[in-house]
């Protein structure tokens, strides 16, 4: 499965249950990436999707229950629990330091840094998406 995050300079991806921050370039580059698949998204982020009109399939267990072909966007959840059955990784970077006290935990060594370009956005003016794929991933 792909799995789709963004971070701040350090890894924050909420703030008092909020998201750090947001933009209109990573929703559109996220749908680019699922093409005519839905992006699996928890309850968290329905309204995030629903004001982009982006393709979604919400569900409480969107990440126990994606599979590999599957690409699930995620805001508010761990994924080292998860991450034998991640293949890569879409990490979307803000480039800016936020207060955080919601960290990204995936362990990157497993994982091998295979692209990198840079979105404009509209609150940012650069967002570099680092995409990762899983080291020996079959």
């Amino acid at each position: 499965m792909t799995v789709a995050v963004c971070i701040d300079d350090n890894g924050g991806m909420l703030f008092n249950n909020r998201r750090v921050s947001r933009d209109e370039a990573v929703l559109r580059d996220l749908a680019k990436n699922a093409g005519d698949k839905a992006i699996r998204i928890n309850e968290f982020s329905v309204q995030l999707f629903k004001q982009a009109s982006i393709n979604y399939s919400e569900s409480k267990y969107f990440l126990e229950t994606a599979g590999k072909d599957d690409i699930c966007f995620a805001e508010n959840v761990g994924l080292s629990q998860d991450i034998n059955k991640i293949d890569r990784l879409i990490v979307y970077c803000w480039n800016r330091r936020y207060p955080s006290d919601f960290k990204f935990d995936a362990d990157l060594s497993m994982f091998s840094l295979t692209e990198s370009y840079e979105l404009t956005g509209k609150s940012h003016d650069k967002i570099t998406v680092n995409v990762y794929e899983k080291i020996n991933a079959k």
